[in-house]
Formats: structure tokens, C-alpha cells, sequence
């Protein structure tokens, strides 16, 4: 959203003098932390963290996740109409037949509405109804395939072997090697929407879990505070230039320093 904005101010003014080497520098960094971040969501590799494997863990496991985990890992019961005979008979009625007291449990082996919920949830992963569920029920395959091929969406599959191939690594290329696609805007924007659907599904129907109700985080502070000043004064400028050139010497002789490196030198 900031490089969004920022750039948005470039369309505004597109007159605007602005710093070249800043706003390259700006270009760059955007497009390496989205894309390498989209890059660590996707990684198939086992020993990672991401939702590929996730998914792959559930599909691989799929005993872990019955019906009955489901619902009773946090201390639910299973069998959620004893345990609203029970809360009824535990409450004092009224002459109409209803509970007079509206607070209903909500965790451990009473809470039968959220158990009554967990069931109703997992039915629908499971591709059960009621009257056939079994405790050892598990999530579709078809739906954890459909989730994986969302993640191979042809923009996340570009953004995948730009960063493979050119940013993350620089891979050996012959001449007869194919030209590397170039990942747009528009397809970090489309792998983003990809990643957002696929957790959104993982976190809410699978492990009924609060899915992302807005996406865009709110900031704490004003994003665009000081956006119309310069950077710094025109005075300090000589400074900097003075600045640059210690730099440029410093750097330049790490160039020389091979002679001392190679005799132990430091």
C-alpha cells in the first residue's frame, strides 16, 4: 500500500522533480520483498513453513484431522445433544418451557452450541451431512488439490521462477536458454489475491479459525506525514556530496585490500 501510494503521487505529478536514485532504490526494494515474499509463501520445500506445505501436511496426514479432532481438540464434547440435555435439565425452566437464563457456555464439555457449529463446519470440508458423519471423517482430497492449484496460479508461477532464477539466485543460463518473464504489477496484485483466498479458506473452513476480514493493516500513524517535504535542505547538500566521496574511497579500496588478504593480512 505505501509503494501503491507513492506511486500514485508520481501520477499526480508527473512533473514533479524527484530523486532518481531514490525512487530506484524504492522500485527495487518493492519488488524484491513482494516477490520473495510470495516466493516463501509457495515453497515446497518440507522443512518450511508455508501454506504449500501446510496444505501438503493436511494431505499427507490426513488421520490427524478427523471429524472428532475437529471438534473436540480444545475440550468440546463430540456428542453436543446429550450436552444441551444436560444444560437444559441444569437450568430452571420457565412455565412456557423456555431457559430462563440466556447465558449459554461457549468452551469445554457443555458447550453445546459450538460443538453443534465445529460439526456443522467440518460437514462441509468433509462432504458429509448429519445424519452420515463419522468421527473419522476427513477434509475432501479435491478441496486440498483445489487449494494447491490455486497456488499455482500463472502469476505466482511467474513471480516463482523470476525469483528462482534472477533475484533469489543467479542461475547459469545458456544462449539457447528462454527469455525469464517479467513479473508485473499486476501479477504481484494477482499472487497476493491468490495467497489471501487460499488462507482465508485454510484458516477459516479447515481449522475454523478468524479468516482476514480486511487485509490491509491500519496504521498507527499518518503514512503521508512530511510526503510534500524535501528530503533535506538545500544546504546540507555539500555535505552529502562530501559525504559520497568518503564513501566512494572507502569502497573502492576494498578493491586493493586482496594482497593483504591473501598474506593474512587485515
Amino acid at each position: 500500500m505505501v509503494f501503491k501510494t507513492l506511486n500514485e503521487a508520481r501520477r499526480l505529478e508527473p512533473r514533479r522533480k524527484v530523486n532518481g536514485a531514490l525512487w530506484d532504490l524504492t522500485v527495487a526494494g518493492y519488488a524484491s520483498l513482494m516477490t520473495l515474499g510470495i516466493r516463501k509463501l509457495v515453497d515446497k520445500d518440507q522443512k518450511t513453513d508455508s501454506i504449500w506445505t501446510l496444505i501438503a501436511k493436511i494431505e499427507n496426514r490426513p488421520e490427524l484431522l478427523t471429524h472428532e479432532n475437529f471438534v473436540c481438540f480444545d475440550g468440546l464434547r463430540y456428542d453436543f445433544q446429550t450436552a444441551y440435555q444436560e444444560f437444559l435439565a441444569s437450568k430452571s425452566l420457565s412455565a412456557a418451557g423456555k431457559v430462563s437464563s440466556t447465558s449459554v457456555p461457549v468452551t469445554g464439555p457443555n458447550a453445546w452450541a459450538m460443538s453443534q457449529m465445529l460439526h456443522s463446519a467440518f460437514d462441509k470440508v468433509s462432504g458429509k451431512n448429519p445424519n452420515n458423519r463419522k468421527r473419522g471423517d476427513t477434509v475432501l482430497p479435491e478441496l486440498l488439490q483445489s487449494a494447491k492449484e490455486m497456488l499455482a496460479h500463472p502469476s505466482i508461477d511467474k513471480v516463482h521462477t523470476l525469483v528462482d532464477q534472477q533475484i533469489a539466485h543467479a542461475q547459469r543460463r545458456s544462449n539457447a536458454s528462454e527469455a525469464i518473464a517479467t513479473a508485473t504489477y499486476d501479477d504481484i496484485d494477482l499472487s497476493l489475491k491468490q495467497l489471501i483466498r487460499v488462507t482465508n479458506f485454510v484458516a477459516g473452513s479447515i481449522f475454523y479459525e478468524a479468516p482476514f476480514g480486511g487485509v490491509v493493516s491500519i496504521p498507527q500513524y499518518d503514512v503521508l506525514r512530511a510526503l510534500d517535504k524535501p528530503w533535506l535542505a538545500k544546504k546540507n547538500l555539500l555535505k552529502l556530496h562530501d559525504f559520497w566521496a568518503e564513501q566512494t574511497d572507502l569502497i573502492d579500496s576494498w578493491a586493493h585490500d586482496q594482497a593483504k588478504a591473501t598474506k593474512g593480512g587485515t
